[in-house]
């Protein structure tokens, strides 16, 4: 192969997989041969809608792959060609349809249509000329001049002389229009907050534009904009991507024969919904594109006359002949040959036209996949093989590993990388006016990247291509779960700067929307990345609740994150070199904390890139890596199922009833870990873990072979303690703010950080954490004494402290009132000693350092902390809530750099700590613990008996899970649905024995496995409180 071929043949490059948004950009490739009877029925829709009917709707059907929205972007450039207009609605909440067309809406206007033009500035434009406006009115209106009352008031009354009573019933809304196209940006938020039917964000903004203080449902914009377009112009409404929501919505057929009433009730919503859009629009046609089961079910589930509303075709199939797929690829070769400058020795080189004989066996995009990957094949042999035989067809994408690359040619490219960060202007990220335009191509080179970094693990991921001109979402990340149903997970991103309360509010409601995020959608997120705090208004809490109820997230984004996701996007857009071996080498996107904390539990980092071993089912890990047996398959000969240590660090869950041997799973992981060298903290919310310590009387009947031997290494090795916090009888432990301040008394800077360490802790607790004048004098009257008190000798007490505040001496504060300052701050901080005793007062402080350490002579130490002296939720709530903000705070200090796994954290009834629908004082720091702790090389297990009452983030947390019995139908169901999400199925959970569980370790497929019994005694009862008690207190001694 020259040198001249190998380039043009690397110049071929297919996109198979057409997004929601590539229907707005220009297609070079359609052919006409596909899919002929649809399109004609297409063309007679757009027909009837020019000659200003409303036409019938039409079905587009048709599997993955088949060609659907590549059609849509067929249907856009014919129905703008003909002075038309064209909008595309992704509907993922039922619930939410007409918020979610008013969304597509607002989208579709600020889209070019194919002269270049806005479709809002062109249906203004139309509008202004068929109405006989002045130039300079016309001018103003379409956003080309500044924008007053009265060119506004012009326009209207032209209006209405065209059309009387649109004109009238319209005119809140056609003047909204003219407002988002305006030059001002003020003028476009005033029209934008109407036409999303939110309140004006200033008392008189709208009036001072002549719109009435009128309420628009949703709904009623759609049916102005639809009737004002009409004037113009014909219409195509698309309602595209509704398989996931059709498939999410959790189809169950009851024993009778019927349908779920939830599931019912989302199609009775789409259907309505549909059936609603096409009568109250004017000139449209309604275009709804969905896989044949999805059509079935809406046809037999909803309103029997929304089938005679709609216009059923052929399902979209595969390509017709030889002809057209030949087609196909000499469109696609001859544009990137021409841009090449290469002229082939056939079109279709190095395709031969014999290989196509077989193309109707293949959809388009199976065929884009077969000779994408033949194509490739060549590029990386450097030699040229023409295909004269397709072959079977097959959906799965080749995936090709970067080429190896000498560290000379990647070094290269850290240079650039690092020139192109440290130079990077992001000042408009994070600004209001400008976030619009650079955040979106900023999160997509992230997305992009990682999706590189991660080799075949990224062949599931995809996201939204650049989205309009004013986003409601700024990027989109999705992973396909179901080539069949189509379903999907999403993660969407949206930054909100505006300082206004009601702009950001806007922008947050639409965001929620466009996301389709709710609380029963556990598979589609939202992150919003906001530096400043939400508003303190009524409506905004109300708003910013149900958003973090339905599993939103806001994060905080620094210029660190920004440099390098600008770095990155320069990087991809210039595609330098070697640049996709350096982004799988270096991994720059590890870096970006945004990325990390956001999708934490969507991807790991895919393995080096060393040969895979055979595979071996009774031995999946490696020989060599440290590992821990879970079980033995119940099928496949007893095989031993294994978990690498290491893959501990990507979390555990454990899912079971009372019954299901869940207890002895928790206590066998934790004493495999222990022999292993590795501490844990153990949360003990029922006393059936404090006996982590004892050994068995007698060996119990169903250990293994060599079970003896290790229960003796295990007793022998670990060090078990009990801890009571909130019981002084026992153990107890309590949250001591103050540190040691002789140790660091002869270091000035570590002095001054162990006082604002001090402070920062006491701040909260007696309400100084204001913006206040009052709080910022009691903050600098406790800074002043909490430096004056560390200087004293003796060991520093919180008690201490309130006795120096309480009579502060002459000299500690330069304030003028400090001695009354300080007198009030010793009341408050007695009294929150008072109501908590946690809070400075008896017992070992805190530490984690002092909970995972073993002593001499011990190989681990396993620190159970019982919960009996805390025997409400909210105590035990706010315990574990500084327990882990402690524990975060210590990994980041003492990672467990390059030992596979640093310390386990186990949280048995996780539920209450991290519940599904509320916040606790705890549900924050485990999630952040959840999505941030395996950097660091702490592994946490959660155990439930409730899946359903478990947060949705924490099952996309763990990499590994078990599912034991369960009986209540609510939770096994949502065990099913958990399993799904992962490819696989537990049919017969219900019927598990005790000590089987299903396991899916790293990902991998689920098992049913046998679970060893633990090595340390566990009876069918647990301990008493006052045993838990007297335990701790002799193991204390």
């Amino acid at each position: 192969m020259t040198a001249r071929e190998l380039s043009a043949l690397a110049a071929l490059r297919f996109n198979t997989v057409q997004n929601p948004d590539d229907v707005w950009r220009p297609s070079q490739f359609h052919v006409d041969g596909m899919h002929r009877a649809t399109l004609r029925t297409l063309r007679e829709g757009f027909a009837e809608a020019r000659e200003g009917d409303n036409p019938l709707g039409v079905v587009v059907q048709g599997r993955r792959g088949s060609g659907k929205t590549h059609l849509l972007g067929w249907v856009r450039e014919e129905i703008q060609g003909d002075h038309g207009y064209f909008f595309l609605v992704t509907l993922l909440d039922a619930k939410s349809f007409w918020q979610s067309v008013v969304v597509a809406l607002l989208d579709g206007l600020s889209r070019e249509s194919v002269d270049g033009w806005s479709q809002l500035k062109l249906f203004l434009q139309r509008l202004c000329q068929q109405a006989g406006v002045s130039r300079t009115v016309r001018r103003a209106v379409i956003g080309d001049g500044a924008l007053t009352r009265e060119h506004l008031d012009s326009f209207v009354g032209a209006l209405r002389r065209l059309d009387r009573a649109l004109g009238g019933r319209a005119q809140d809304t056609a003047r909204a229009l003219v407002l988002l196209a305006a030059e001002d940006p003020d003028a476009q938020d005033v029209g934008e907050l109407f036409l999303s039917s939110e309140p004006e964000e200033e008392r008189g903004e709208r009036e001072r534009w002549g719109i009435r203080q009128v309420d628009r449902t949703p709904q009623e914009i759609v049916r102005d904009v639809s009737h004002l377009l009409a004037l113009t112009g014909p219409t195509v409404i698309a309602i595209d991507q509704i398989d996931a929501l059709v498939a999410q919505s959790a189809l169950a057929t009851k024993g009778d024969g019927g349908v779920e009433w939830e599931h019912a009730l989302v199609i009775e919503q789409i259907g309505h919904g549909l059936m609603a859009l096409r009568e109250i629009t004017r000139r449209t046609l309604t275009v709804l594109c969905a896989l044949p089961q999805t059509w079935v079910s809406l046809r037999e589930i909803a309103t029997d006359t929304l089938q005679d509303r709609f216009r059923e075709t052929r399902p979209l199939g595969n390509v017709p002949d030889a002809r057209t797929g030949r087609e196909i690829i000499e469109k696609r070769f001859a544009v990137r040959y021409h841009t090449a400058g290469f002229t082939p020795p056939y079109p279709t080189w190095p395709i031969k036209p014999s290989a196509f004989d077989r193309a109707p066996e293949y959809t388009a995009r199976q065929l884009l996949i077969r000779v994408g990957a033949h194509i490739r094949d060549c590029v990386l042999d450097e030699r040229v093989t023409e295909l004269a035989e397709l072959g079977a067809a097959s959906d799965a994408e080749q995936v090709v590993p970067p080429r190896q690359v000498p560290d000379d040619d990647l070094t290269v490219l850290d240079a650039k990388f690092a020139e192109l960060r440290d130079w990077a202007d992001v000042s408009g990220a994070l600004n209001p006016a400008k976030e619009d335009a650079v955040m979106p191509a900023l999160l997509s080179a992230g997305l992009a990247a990682r999706i590189v970094e991660l080799g075949e693990g990224g062949r599931a991921f995809g996201q939204d291509p650049p989205p309009s001109a004013k986003p409601v979402l700024h990027a989109r990340l999705r992973r396909n779960l179901d080539d069949v149903t189509e379903d999907a997970a999403h993660w969407a991103f949206r930054a909100i700067a505006a300082e206004h309360p009601i702009a950001a509010l806007t922008r947050l409601r639409k965001a929620c929307v466009a996301a389709g995020l709710t609380s029963d959608a556990p598979k589609r997120r939202l992150f919003i990345l906001r530096n400043d705090e939400w508003s303190g208004g009524k409506r905004t809490r109300e708003a910013v609740t149900a958003f973090e109820q339905a599993g939103g997230r806001r994060l905080s984004v620094d210029e660190a994150d920004l440099r390098i996701l600008a770095a990155l996007r320069d990087l991809l857009a210039e595609d330098p070199p070697n640049l996709q071996a350096w982004l799988v080498d270096r991994r720059p996107t590890q870096d970006v904390k945004v990325l990390a904390e956001a999708l934490g539990d969507v991807w790991s980092d895919p393995e080096p890139r060393v040969p895979a071993p055979e595979p071996r089912p009774e031995a999946p890990v490696a020989d060599g890596v440290p590992s821990l047996v879970v079980g033995r398959a119940v099928e496949g000969g007893d095989a031993p199922v294994r978990v690498a240590l290491e893959a501990l660090r990507r979390h555990t869950a454990i899912f079971a009833g009372s019954g299901s041997g869940k207890t002895v799973l928790i206590r066998r992981l934790v004493e495999e870990c222990a022999l292993q060298g590795v501490s844990a903290i153990v949360l003990d919310p029922n006393n059936d873990l404090a006996r982590l310590g004892e050994a068995w009387p007698e060996p119990p009947a169903y250990w293994e072979e060599g079970d003896a031997e290790r229960a003796a290494r295990y007793l022998e090795g670990t060090d078990v303690v009990i801890w009571t916090p909130g019981r002084a009888a026992g153990r107890p432990l309590t949250f001591q703010p103050l540190p040691d301040f002789a140790g660091v008394a002869g270091d000035p800077d570590e002095y001054a950080e162990a006082v604002e360490s001090a402070v920062a802790a006491i701040v909260p607790r007696v309400k100084l954490d204001a913006r206040t004048t009052r709080a910022q004098l009691g903050q600098a009257v406790l800074r002043e004494t909490v430096r004056h008190y560390g200087r004293r000798p003796g060991t520093a007490t919180l008690k201490g402290l309130a006795d120096l505040l309480a009579e502060l001496p002459e000299g500690v504060s330069e304030l003028g009132n400090a001695q009354r300052i300080a007198a009030d701050l010793a009341e408050a901080l007695r009294a929150a000693m008072v109501n908590d005793p946690l809070f400075g007062g008896q017992g070992t402080p805190v530490d984690p350092g002092v909970l995972l350490t073993p002593p001499p002579g011990k190989r681990a130490r396993i620190s159970v902390i019982s919960l009996v002296g805390l025997p409400g939720d909210e105590q035990r709530q706010g315990f574990v809530n500084r327990l882990q903000m402690a524990l975060f705070a210590w990994i980041k200090r003492n990672p467990a750099g390059e030992r596979p796994l640093g310390g386990l954290f186990v949280m048995d009834e996780a539920q209450t700590f991290a519940p599904s629908g509320s916040m606790t004082a705890c549900t924050r720091s485990t999630l952040a613990l959840a999505s941030q702790a395996r950097k660091y090389g702490l592994g946490l297990v959660f155990a439930t008996q409730a899946p359903k009452g478990l947060h949705n983030r924490i099952p996309g947390n763990a990499a590994t899970q078990f599912f034991g019995m369960l009986n209540s139908p609510i939770q096994i169901e949502a065990a099913k649905e958990m399993a799904r999400a992962k490819g696989s199925g537990v049919g017969d959970i219900a019927q598990l024995r005790t000590g089987q569980f299903y396991a899916a370790v790293e990902g991998a497929p689920f098992v049913k496995v046998r679970a060893p019994m633990c090595l340390s005694r566990h009876p069918r009862s647990p301990l008493a409180s006052e045993e838990v008690i007297a335990r701790a207190a002799r193991n204390a001694g």
